[in-house]
């Protein structure tokens, strides 16, 4: 999930604003949310507009395979906050001022992102796709998809070299050897696991709002994400705000299925050679790695720009987004890609 572009709507006559907002909130894909409002009054009416926006069911024949299903926050600016995924608003602020700059949660990430640079993870635990991104505003936006399979909008497209991807599954295991490497892959990437209650400054120039997606699997990724006419091929992104992901704990409100949180993450490298008739040649490289968050009231943070996807998670999770633009593409080859796994689980297209 990304940037959110106000919900568009056709006015026949002449409506109060409250008269609007409640039409608008009356609607199916406000079903659960309304239940599970985790926002002031007033946040919603000041940014209702951009919340509107967020709230959304995406379905294949009518069956819905992602819905949302709560609203929290916001994660102001200037503030210390923690996160937890119990509470009506899962965004807890401290009475206490953030009081090191330099120790804000950006800084951290893009920190681990640097020193991580030049130090990819091996291919146990990193795929590596050779590609050509190119986004929408560059001429590349797929035409003919659902209206809801962007939240802002357009989709471009990163072209690859093979018709079927792999991508390892790193789990916070029991060991300290696995923790090393789920730590230290996650870092190459400019994320982190937020630990439990963990307090952190966000250190960004915009407030971040909470949004719970609920996910069926595997229908959400195979028939809707892999859908020719719904999303038109798995999508990822990369946006200047950083992202947040929270689990929700026990059994999701619309699917009746227990979270299982797993988030793509991928880093593009660039390179340039010359060939066998001395032209120079631009190639793009692609890393990705999927990470299970531990289901202990842990989060996962990203850096801004990182390239991500999280369409893998059956279950809610709270994601949280700023109003920015944001880079999205389909990964295709000369269609959708429509063969996947995320370890040992395959997600194929039914023909």
């Amino acid at each position: 999930m990304s940037h959110v572009t106000p919900k568009l709507t056709a006015l026949l006559g002449v409506q109060t604003l409250e008269q609007y907002r409640n039409e608008q909130r009356s609607e199916p894909r406000w079903e659960f949310v309304n239940k599970n409002l985790g926002v002031s009054d007033a946040d919603l009416d000041h940014n209702f507009e951009f919340l509107n926006g967020a709230v959304l069911n995406r379905d294949v024949n009518g069956e819905v395979l992602l819905t949302t299903t709560g609203l929290f926050g916001p994660i102001r600016t200037g503030t210390l906050v923690h996160l937890d995924p119990e509470l009506p608003n899962q965004v807890v602020q401290s009475e206490f001022a953030p009081m090191n700059p330099e120790a804000n949660l950006v800084t951290r990430l893009n920190k681990l992102h640097d020193e991580h640079t030049g130090h990819p993870p091996s291919a146990k635990h990193a795929l590596s796709v050779n590609g050509y991104w190119t986004s929408a505003v560059n001429g590349a936006g797929i035409q003919g998809l659902d209206g809801a399979a962007n939240v802002f909008g357009s989709t471009g497209q990163l072209i690859c070299d093979t018709d079927e991807l792999h991508f390892p599954l790193l789990t916070y295991g029991a060991t300290d050897e696995s923790k090393k490497a789920y730590l230290d892959t996650l870092a190459y990437y400019g994320g982190t696991l937020l630990k439990p209650n963990e307090e952190f400054a966000l250190g960004f120039t915009q407030d971040l709002w909470g949004i719970q997606y609920d996910q069926k699997l595997p229908q959400y990724v195979t028939e809707y994400q892999f859908g020719t006419q719904k999303g038109g091929g798995l999508f990822v992104e990369h946006h200047p705000f950083p992202h947040i992901w929270l689990p929700a704990q026990g059994i999701d409100p619309a699917f009746g299925c227990k979270t299982v949180s797993r988030i793509l993450l991928g880093r593009r490298l660039d390179t340039t050679h010359e060939d066998g008739y001395y032209r120079t040649v631009d190639t793009q490289e692609y890393h990705f790695s999927m990470f299970e968050i531990p289901q202990d009231g842990s989060a996962l943070a990203i850096r801004p720009q990182c390239i991500h996807n999280d369409s893998f998670t059956q279950g809610a999770q709270t994601v949280f987004l700023a109003n920015t633009p944001a880079n999205t593409v389909a990964l295709r080859h000369s269609a959708p890609i429509q063969h996947m796994c995320a370890g040992d689980i395959s997600f194929n297209k039914h023909q």
